[in-house]
């Protein structure tokens, strides 16, 4: 996401769309080497509260060579062989209320971000707990989404999330391949409202 990039959040009621597609044919393979050095260029955080109140709109970003790189996951444990350089932003989301909070988060196209991705982008996603260094991507990692509805939806999500009452999530918003170039646009739902409390630049 670059300067100047329209940034809002929204929670969605609505469910996801079920449309039949076939099968995400992409293998991806764990490296055994260390991790790729990052390459810091241009990336976007996005910083949230979950004070309550009524939930803004959606987070709307891109990918493109001016965009920071990082090796992806994998998994929690392994890096991956395939995307060793793959454009990256951020939302660094923080449950400021009193309860635990349940979210679910999805990374989609932009201006149809429920709609199941099929062939036209291939975000990924990888959730950290507290804090993210590219440079050390396996660190703090507590789950990782490619493919949404067994593989069949390429846009990933993540269901049930359960956010403790303090706790910081930073959700790294990334692409299957390298040299990705695309927009996109993320979505959130669930049971404490979001508001956006402010951005910046890398």
């Amino acid at each position: 996401m670059k300067p100047g990039s329209l940034l809002v959040m929204v929670v969605l009621a609505g469910a996801f769309s079920t449309t039949a597609l076939a099968a995400d044919t992409k293998i991806d393979v764990a490296s055994a080497n260390p991790a790729v050095a990052p390459v810091i260029r241009a990336s976007t955080d996005t910083v949230i509260n979950y004070p309550g109140g009524t939930p803004p709109g959606n987070v709307i970003g891109s990918f493109d060579a001016q965009d920071s790189t990082f090796n992806r996951p994998v998994s929690c444990a392994t890096l991956s062989g395939v995307g060793t350089a793959v454009p990256f932003d951020t939302i660094t989301l923080t449950n400021s209320g009193a309860s635990t909070a349940t979210v679910n988060i999805r990374v989609g196209q932009q201006g149809d971000p429920s709609t199941a991705c099929g062939e036209v982008i291939d975000p990924f996603m990888v959730e950290y707990d507290t804090s993210f260094n590219p440079a050390s991507p396996l660190t703090n990692c507590l789950q990782v989404n490619d493919d949404t509805g067994g593989a069949a939806d390429r846009c990933p999500s993540l269901t049930g999330v359960s956010i403790p009452s303090g706790a910081t999530r930073v959700y790294v918003l990334t692409s299957f391949d390298n040299a990705a170039v695309f927009n996109y646009e993320v979505t959130f739902a669930g049971t404490t409202p979001v508001t956006l409390q402010s951005f910046g630049i890398e």
